[in-house]
C-alpha cells in the first residue's frame, strides 16, 4: 500500500507556482526499486528513485507550472456581448488557468511487481504568499482577484465606464448568481467552466452586463451565490462604478492566473530615447568627390511613459500592488465607449518597480510607476 507521510489532500485548489512536496513510502515488506509518476493528459512521466529509508520525494511545483502555463499568460479572449443573451456575458478561462489531472504512482519492486494509486488534483496557475496564505478548496467558489485583507471571503474592485472590464470566478458548481444588494436586482449564469470571466463591459455602454445587473454609481454590494441559494459559502464583492474618465488604461495578471484592471491618472509623461546602431565606413574615394566618410546603419527608438496613481485607499493599494509581481501587463490602446477587442491592447513592461505598498505616517498612498512601450518600428540598413 502507498502510504503519504502527510496525507494527499485532494480537496484542495493548488496553487501552481508554490512548492507542493509530497513524501511517500509503500508499506510492503519488498523494497521498492523505483516509482513513476504520470500526468494523466501530459506527455511525460517521472521516474523517481527512493532514499535509503524507502521513501519518495516529489515537488510537483516545476512540473505542473510547465503543464498549466499553455498559452504563455496571453489575454486573447474573444468577446462578443449581446444583451438579449445572458451567457453571452460569461466566458470559459479554463484553459491556462486550471490544471485538472489524475496523478498516478506506481511503485515497483520488480519487473513484473508493482502497486499504485492514483489521486485527481487540480491547480490554479496562481502563487500565495507566506504572510497571507489562503486556503482553496476544490467544491468552493471564489474571485480569482487579491481578498480584502483579513478577510476570507470579502472582495474590491473598481470599475470604470467606458472601459473594458471583467470579473474572473473559479467554481465547482454548475450556476452562479450575482445580487447587487444595493438595489436588490439579480443574475444567473450558468458556468461554462470552473474558471470563467464574467464582463460587466468590452468598452461599450450600450451592450454591457448594466442592462440585465443595473449598477448605481459608487458603490455596489455585490454577493456571489452558489446554484442560486445563499448560504455561509458566499462571496462578497464590493464593487466601486467610476463615471468615465481620461487616462491610462491596465490589466495584469494577477496572483491568480486572471486580470485586474486599473485607470491610471491623466498627468502621466512620455519620454523617447533614440540611440544609434552604428554606421559603416564609405572613405574610399578622393577629397572632392566625397559628400560622407561614413553611412549611419539608423537609430532604435523607445518610449516611456510615467503614470501615477494618488491617494489609494488600503483597498485600492492591495489590488494594485499586484502589477509589481505580474510577468504579464498591457495596456489599453482602444477607444473609450467603442467595442473593444483582444486586439486593442499592447504588451507593455514595467520598467521600474519600486513602490511603497504602505506608509506609517499617511493612509493614503500614490504610486508611480515607468511603463516601457514596445520598441518603435524604424528604417535600418
Amino acid at each position: 500500500m502507498i502510504t503519504f507521510t502527510r496525507p494527499l489532500d485532494t480537496g484542495k485548489l493548488r496553487m501552481a507556482y508554490n512548492n507542493d512536496v509530497a513524501e511517500f513510502y509503500s508499506t510492503s515488506e519488498n523494497t521498492p526499486a523505483y516509482c513513476d509518476v504520470s500526468f494523466q493528459g501530459q506527455e511525460f512521466s517521472l521516474r523517481l528513485y527512493p532514499a535509503p529509508t524507502g521513501k519518495f520525494f516529489i515537488n510537483f511545483k516545476d512540473y505542473v507550472s510547465a503543464c498549466i502555463n499553455t498559452r504563455n499568460f496571453e489575454d486573447v479572449l474573444h468577446t462578443n456581448l449581446q444583451t438579449p443573451h445572458p451567457q453571452s456575458f460569461i466566458y470559459d478561462a479554463t484553459p491556462g488557468t486550471l490544471l485538472i489531472t489524475d496523478v498516478g504512482f506506481k511503485i515497483w519492486f520488480s519487473e513484473t511487481e508493482y502497486e499504485e494509486q492514483s489521486f485527481t488534483m487540480k491547480w490554479l496557475a496562481g502563487a500565495e504568499q507566506l504572510a497571507d496564505y489562503n486556503y482553496f478548496a476544490v467544491n468552493g467558489t471564489y474571485l480569482l482577484t487579491p481578498f480584502e485583507k483579513y478577510t476570507a471571503n470579502h472582495y474590491y474592485l473598481k470599475y470604470w465606464q467606458g472601459y473594458p472590464f471583467d470579473i474572473p470566478v473559479y467554481s465547482n458548481n454548475n450556476s452562479l448568481t450575482i445580487k447587487n444588494n444595493t438595489n436588490a436586482l439579480s443574475q444567473t449564469f450558468v458556468l461554462p467552466g470552473n474558471v470563467s470571466r464574467i464582463y460587466l463591459s468590452d468598452g461599450r455602454t450600450d451592450e454591457s452586463l448594466e442592462d440585465l445587473l443595473p449598477l448605481v454609481e459608487g458603490y455596489n454590494k455585490l454577493s456571489i451565490i452558489n446554484s442560486g441559494e445563499e448560504g455561509e459559502n458566499d462571496k462578497f464583492l464590493l464593487l466601486e462604478k467610476i463615471p468615465y474618465q481620461c487616462g491610462i488604461y491596465l490589466k495584469w495578471l494577477n496572483r491568480y492566473g486572471c486580470y485586474n484592471y486599473w485607470l491610471f491618472e491623466n498627468t502621466y509623461t512620455i519620454d523617447r530615447s533614440a540611440k544609434q546602431l552604428g554606421e559603416l565606413s564609405r572613405d574610399n574615394a578622393n577629397l572632392e568627390d566625397t559628400f560622407s566618410r561614413a553611412i549611419q546603419i539608423g537609430k532604435e527608438s523607445q518610449d516611456t511613459m510615467k503614470i501615477i496613481a494618488e491617494l489609494l485607499t488600503e483597498e485600492e493599494t492591495n489590488v494594485l500592488q499586484g502589477i509589481l509581481d505580474s510577468p504579464k501587463v498591457y495596456m489599453f490602446t482602444g477607444k473609450p465607449f467603442a467595442q473593444s477587442s483582444y486586439r486593442d491592447w499592447i504588451e507593455v513592461s514595467l520598467k521600474s518597480g519600486n513602490a511603497r505598498i504602505k506608509n506609517a505616517k499617511q493612509p493614503l498612498n500614490n504610486f508611480s510607476f515607468d511603463i516601457e512601450l514596445p520598441a518603435r518600428y524604424t528604417q535600418t540598413l
